[in-house]
This record gives C-alpha cells, sequence and structure tokens, in this order.
C-alpha cells in the first residue's frame, strides 16, 4: 500500500490591538458597503431593532466576510480578508437613527 499526501494548512497570526473612535468605525464600514455593494447598514438596523441576533455577508473573490451579532447593547463586527481579520465592539447608541 502506497502512502498517500494530506495538504496540511496552518497559519500563525499575530495579535494587535488598536484603538478608535466608533465614528471612525461608521465611516470605514460605510465604504466598505459602498466598494462591495453590501447592505451594511440596514443589517445593522436590523440587530439594532432586534429583529435578528446576527447577520453574515461573504464575498469569495475577492475574500471578504462580514459578521456582526447583537450582544446587549453592543454590537460586535468581525470583518476577515485573505489578508487580515479585525473584529471590534460598536455601542449601538452610536449608530444614526
Amino acid at each position: 500500500m502506497t502512502d498517500t499526501l494530506t495538504k496540511v494548512y496552518s497559519q500563525t497570526a499575530t495579535k494587535e490591538i488598536n484603538y478608535t473612535t466608533p465614528k471612525y468605525i461608521i465611516q470605514e464600514l460605510k465604504l466598505l458597503e459602498r466598494q462591495l455593494d453590501w447592505s451594511i447598514f440596514k443589517a445593522l438596523d436590523l440587530l439594532k431593532e432586534r429583529k435578528a441576533d446576527s447577520f453574515s455577508f461573504t464575498k469569495d473573490r475577492p475574500f471578504h466576510y462580514f459578521y456582526a451579532r447583537i450582544i446587549e447593547e453592543n454590537i460586535v463586527v468581525r470583518l476577515r480578508t485573505e489578508e487580515k481579520n479585525v473584529e471590534f465592539t460598536l455601542p449601538v447608541e452610536n449608530l444614526e437613527k
């Protein structure tokens, strides 16, 4: 019997912590919404109104992943691309009405 090979993928990452304002995060999300033609703020409004617990959007090429979940009075957002992963918490009160 011949041994077969199996591809093993591993990734190492360094953790980097930065600080910014909710206003800057909202500006960046608006830019991402326009670039990818996603309804990010409609999804955030549904979370804010408690009509859903979480939302996600995915694009394969180039790879982009957006995930948002409401936890108490905050929305946790995860953004992934081929290059990096970013996570932040946005207080619900900072979203425009």
